[in-house]
């Protein structure tokens, strides 16, 4: 049945129609999406496909990253035509470079391209350097000139004129205009889809993919291999399959993934630190964490800010431990917020953990904690329910009286007991004390009626 709807399908397509991948980058630029777009590349040089489509809407991500998928579009032999879209979309920080790279840039109406500014592997702002003829601004601390002798500074120094040199180059290479690109990268300027086109950054506008494909239709392109004229009126679109490992990657590429799997990781140790034998939350807490690292290792990070989550657990464990009646789980709350907020507060990137996440992750972490805390002090406060100990306070029958002592049963055993005054065989009394194996009682009321305790 299958092979008869492909062999319709392809009836029905003309003779000559070409196919065009489409690749959908959607959140972060990193490793995963990289390797994505390298690799639909390469598949359609081997297929012969009309061209590839990229689907773009992105906050940014790592320049390691947009330069391996930068190399890779301005080196295909298959044109390569980059369309920020849908309505609302943006191409921001890495998302720059790979725009501007494409043989055709086009965008939707209602989307953004720009903020390209880099950032220091700690995920810091880089300073922006002064233009010609600037006034220094005393209180900007990322304006200025690199201090002399600040080893740091002059390295950020060279990463920002390393960008700055290649936005250019990328816009010279593809004919835009690369004056603006070099402001996206100094100066994290950003342009809407009519400034960008007025503006010479994208080539055109075009609202849905009909009306992208009909405009880009007999549009002649430069590739690595010479001048290709493009025949997309009635190609159709083959989607780019991601494979598991590239998906894997791309999905530890969200903010908000990662801090989940940061939080899950410790709480399951924590479960299992405190349950031993449960198993299942002690492995799935160490294979979190592992998974939070691998993510935590191509993301630029806070380093303050992990430390602040981390503390924010460590005061939630340590609640357990010693009661606070709150206060340390408070404290745990504030640290965890405010490190979740700082682990991915990167300038020019806007890979930030959402509000409704902290708040969820936050809440949760505080009314287990909470509650565990509850439940151990009660029980530290519960009297003893088995042995000697045990027996304060239960009701007891005495079985030989006598004067200031005899014998009683509690809880179905023969106890020697002491008491006040004299009691007679089967009066109902309650365990004041025990002294060793000996039961101080005092009279509870009248003997047990007939069927009672004996």
């Amino acid at each position: 049945m299958i092979l008869f709807l492909l062999a319709l399908l392809l009836s029905i397509l003309p003779a000559d129609a070409a196919s065009i991948r489409r690749v959908v980058l959607q959140g972060s630029v990193d490793p995963g999406s990289a390797a994505h777009l390298v690799g639909a590349i390469e598949d359609a040089r081997a297929n012969g496909d009309e061209a590839v489509l990229v689907v773009l809407d992105t906050p940014g991500g790592l320049l390691q990253s947009a330069r391996q998928m930068v190399q890779a579009e301005l080196t295909s032999e298959v044109p390569i035509i980059v369309w920020v879209a849908p309505a609302g979309a943006r191409a921001g920080s890495a998302g720059v470079f790979l725009t501007l790279a494409a043989h055709v840039a086009a965008m939707a109406p209602g989307t953004t391209i720009g903020a390209a500014h880099p950032v220091d592997l700690l995920g810091q702002g880089l300073r922006r350097q002064q233009a010609p003829g600037e006034q220094a601004d005393p209180t900007d601390g990322s304006a200025g000139a690199p201090e002399a002798g600040d080893p740091s500074a002059v390295m950020e120094a060279k990463i920002l004129e390393d960008a700055a040199g290649w936005a250019r180059s990328i816009a010279d290479h593809q004919g835009r205009n690369a004056v603006w690109a070099e402001q996206a990268v100094r100066e994290s300027v950003v342009a809407t889809d009519r400034e960008a086109l007025e503006a010479g950054i994208v080539d055109l506008v075009a609202s849905d993919l009909p009306e992208l494909l009909a405009a880009l239709d007999g549009r002649t392109v430069e590739t690595s291999t010479g001048p290709r004229t493009l025949s997309t009126a009635d190609a159709f679109l083959v989607d780019a399959s991601w494979t598991v490992r590239d998906r894997v990657v791309h999905f530890l590429g969200d903010p908000n993934v990662v801090f989940l799997l940061l939080a899950l990781g410790l709480l399951g140790l924590w479960v299992e630190y405190h349950h031993p034998g449960f198993i299942w939350p002690g492995v799935l807490g160490g294979v979190s964490l592992v998974a939070a690292a691998a993510a935590l290792s191509i993301l630029p990070f806070n380093l303050a800010g992990l430390l602040l989550v981390l503390a924010g657990f460590g005061l939630f464990a340590a609640e357990i431990w010693v009661p606070s009646y709150g206060a340390l789980t408070v404290g745990g709350v504030a640290a965890l917020v405010t490190g979740a907020i700082l682990l991915f507060d990167v300038e020019g990137f806007d890979l930030r953990i959402s509000l409704a996440t902290i708040a969820t992750v936050a809440g949760l972490a505080a009314g287990i904690v909470l509650l565990v805390a509850f439940l151990v002090l009660k029980a530290h406060r519960r009297r003893p329910r088995t042995g000697a100990e045990g027996l304060a306070g239960a009701r007891a029958v005495v079985t030989q009286g006598g004067t200031r002592g005899g014998w009683v049963r509690a809880e179905g055993e023969i106890w020697q007991a002491t008491w006040s005054g004299t009691l007679e065989p089967g009066t109902l009394v309650r365990v004041v004390s025990v002294d060793h194996l000996t039961l101080f009682v005092e009279p509870a009321g009248p003997p047990p009626a007939p069927g009672g305790p004996s």
